[in-house]
């Protein structure tokens, strides 16, 4: 069976968290069970399957992990490499991509400058 089109929903979690980021809010749940708070926001808890209630995260975000990219899709070197990073949240499992302004170093903290998918970061 051929297949045109695909469509995919971001859940209702996941519609809110998209809807927060207008409003330069990170959302994240937090598991009714135990505690955990995931970002970007599920429906449920991976470790004890609880449902999860949004919060506004409220942690500082820092540079988990990162990667400067010198060339573009066609190998062709770029006039400026581009960093992208992994920026997670204290206290809160998972985060977000972003592109990294600044020297980029894991575990620093970062200043959110744009709140888009990817974020737009600055080293602080």
């Amino acid at each position: 069976m051929e297949v045109y089109e695909y469509v995919y929903t971001a859940g209702k979690n996941g519609e809110e968290f998209f809807k927060a980021l207008k409003d330069k809010k990170i959302l994240g749940g937090r598991c009714e069970k135990c505690g955990r708070v995931f970002v970007p926001p599920k429906m449920f808890c991976e470790y004890c399957f609880g449902l999860l209630k949004l919060e506004e995260i409220k942690g500082k975000p820092i540079i988990d992990s990162f990667t400067v990219i010198y060339y573009d899709n066609d190998g062709k070197k770029l006039e400026t490499p581009i960093t992208v990073g992994f920026i997670s949240f204290e206290g809160v499992e998972g985060g977000i991509l972003a592109y990294v302004e600044g020297v980029p170093e894991i575990g620093k903290e970062v200043e959110i400058l744009e709140y888009n998918i990817p974020l737009r970061v600055k080293v602080k």
